[in-house]
């Protein structure tokens, strides 16, 4: 006489199932080289706008006094004496959204490193092990929410 094992396979299928779904939930957070978003969702939105300014500065990042509450934007940070980067941040409801430029430091005539010029900077895209993009994921980190990651519209 045969046995019939359909729970077995059942059970197979059912943990398939909860694979793929576990997989596609963890890509959705993943990184992917056309980022150039990290996106912060968070809990409690009470003084959203000073914990944010105080994330940057926390990382040793000037902020920019413009009295705004929706956006938040900084002075170029030198990072590593090697370069700079501009970093934003949007806030809209529970969610914000940080990105940021990035350019190589400039020597003058006496060999002292001076900031670039606007049109120096480039866009700080996800790029695996990248100090810039790891600086705006330490930003996120720092809001306490749940980060994800996205591209410009």
């Amino acid at each position: 006489m045969k046995s019939n094992n359909l729970g077995g396979r059942f059970k197979f299928v059912n943990i398939l199932v909860c694979l793929f779904l576990l997989l596609t939930t963890f890509n959705s957070f993943s990184q992917k080289n056309v980022d150039t978003r990290v996106i912060v969702t968070v809990p409690d939105t009470l003084g959203l706008s000073e914990k944010v300014k105080m994330a940057f500065v926390n990382e040793g990042i000037m902020v920019v006094d413009n009295k705004r509450t929706d956006t938040i934007s900084t002075y170029p940070f030198n990072i590593k004496s090697t370069s700079y980067i501009l970093v934003y941040a949007a806030i809209k409801n529970n969610t914000v959204t940080i990105w940021g430029y990035y350019a190589y430091a400039n020597k003058n005539l006496l060999g002292i490193t001076v900031n670039p010029s606007n049109i120096d900077y480039k866009k700080i895209f996800y790029f695996k092990r990248d100090k810039y993009w790891q600086k705006l994921k330490m930003i996120a980190s720092r809001l306490s929410g749940t980060i994800s990651y996205g591209k410009e519209n």
